[in-house]
């Protein structure tokens, strides 16, 4: 068992950690943690991460992150 924290998420998917807690608060989808150690850290599980990432294509896909960052919003009406 594997255990990823903020920090971790925040490198493994090119964001700030402020980007993992927003998107942690506002997507309802993201894996719940599995504990809180020390002063606060926030602990996933390594495959419910995996899990998630198979469905959110902009996390390890930096062309596609900009695209649904940036260019997606352009074409909306």
């Amino acid at each position: 068992m594997k255990l990823l924290g903020v920090a971790d998420l925040a490198k493994r998917w090119n964001y700030t950690k402020q980007g993992v807690h927003q998107k942690l608060k506002q997507d309802v989808s993201f894996p719940k943690p599995i504990a809180k150690i020390n002063s606060g850290i926030l602990v996933f599980l390594e495959s419910d991460i995996i899990n998630y990432e198979a469905n959110k294509k902009e996390l390890l896909d930096a062309d596609y992150k900009y695209w649904h960052t940036h260019i997606k919003w352009t074409f909306k009406k």
